[in-house]
């Protein structure tokens, strides 16, 4: 189709217009010669019909990167691009062997929501007392991993005089000194790896610890290390459950140093945090529902050491030991009793689904 059907369109303009507009939304898919769409928590809808041409797209392209034609050449964009009301993690792409260009963006508020607002427990703060030890907050894409996490910076930033470091790719959320320093690196611009970031980062008087993404052997080393040693380490990975989380850790390292590890983890994790986001029951907005492991007994702990006990950790979340710890399935539970999520998308969102399925039935 050529660029001569319709005049140029300020693309700026519309996303601005779609920001300010109210409507709940996560992501803006643009893709050259086809309509923009909007990720809602009832899936992709088109904004209109009508397709967004490479012209219109060139000053946005520009705005997030005045040489992208150049660096996308090389491999994909990711680039923040803040506005007034929000701050978009921008990502741009060839594809169709290089005949078209997209641009992925996700939306983020400009700053932190305060935790009591995530939709997790109150209890949570507590993770957040300890002065050393790691953090795992886990989830598939899109599960709001990056604003639990820039919320939890922001309480220890307000709560306690900390040097706060973080590794991130790209920088998400800017953080503003309250009472703790705040340093934030962004991979490749100010270090060249996650592993590299947090292993200068040791050297830089730091309390507390902040990594993007849990990717390979070096960082998962340096988080242990890290954690062992006196620091607080908050991290993210991709992993459906808090279980997983452990096991995908400690998967990292050859089958010779785990049993080292997995004592270095027991003795080191004060917890799991694995969420999602459902779409609410009116399907105008996203719930929150998480799973968590709390390690404050020995009991979680000797089960991080021996691997073959490891599935038993799902079996003390159950037991609700310490009032603290609890599967995905128990807050789904509560969410579909409460009438904030149908069954249908609670059903989608679990991991284990056949128990869930019982658990409605018991309930009913």
């Amino acid at each position: 189709m050529s660029d001569d059907h319709f005049p140029l369109r300020d693309l700026i303009y519309e996303i601005l217009d779609l920001v300010n507009s109210g409507r709940t939304f996560t992501d803006i898919h643009i893709e050259q010669d086809a309509p923009m769409m909007i990720k809602t928590p009832r899936g992709w809808q088109e904004i209109n019909n009508r397709p967004v041409m490479l012209e219109d797209m060139r000053p946005v392209l520009k705005a997030i990167d005045e040489d992208w034609e150049d660096k996308v050449l090389e491999g994909a964009l990711d680039r923040p691009f803040v506005l007034t009301q929000c701050r978009l993690r921008c990502n741009v792409y060839r594809m169709n062997a290089a005949e078209k260009i997209t641009i992925s963006i996700r939306r983020l508020p400009l700053h932190p929501i305060p935790l009591e607002q995530t939709g997790l427990p109150q209890y949570v703060k507590t993770m957040l007392e300890a002065s050393k030890g790691i953090i795992l907050v886990t989830g598939p894409t899109g599960s709001g991993k990056t604003t639990t996490i820039a919320s939890m910076l922001n309480y220890i930033n307000i709560h306690r005089s900390s040097h706060i470091i973080t590794i991130e790719q790209p920088i998400e959320y800017e953080l503003e000194r309250k009472q703790s320093i705040i340093s934030q690196k962004e991979v490749p611009t100010d270090t060249p790896s996650f592993s590299s970031g947090l292993r200068e980062a040791l050297r830089q008087k730091p309390d507390v610890l902040m990594v993007g993404e849990i990717r390979d052997f070096e960082t998962a080393d340096t988080v242990l290390h890290a954690g062992e040693s006196g620091h607080l380490v908050l991290a993210t990975m991709h992993t459906n459950s808090a279980v997983s989380a452990i096991t995908k850790l400690l998967a990292f390292f050859a089958s010779e140093q785990r049993e080292q590890r997995a004592a270095s983890l027991a003795n080191a994790l004060i917890g799991v945090i694995c969420q999602s986001l459902i779409p609410a029951e009116s399907g105008e907005t996203f719930v929150l529902a998480s799973e968590m492991i709390f390690n404050n007994n020995q009991q979680v702990s000797s089960l991080i050491v021996d691997p073959g006990k490891m599935h038993l950790i799902a079996d003390f979340m159950k037991r609700k030991e310490d009032n603290m710890s609890r599967s995905l399935n128990e807050d789904l539970l509560q969410l579909i009793s409460k009438k904030l999520i149908s069954t249908k998308d609670a059903m989608r969102a679990a991991h284990n689904r056949i128990e869930l399925h019982e658990m409605i039935n018991n309930k009913r």
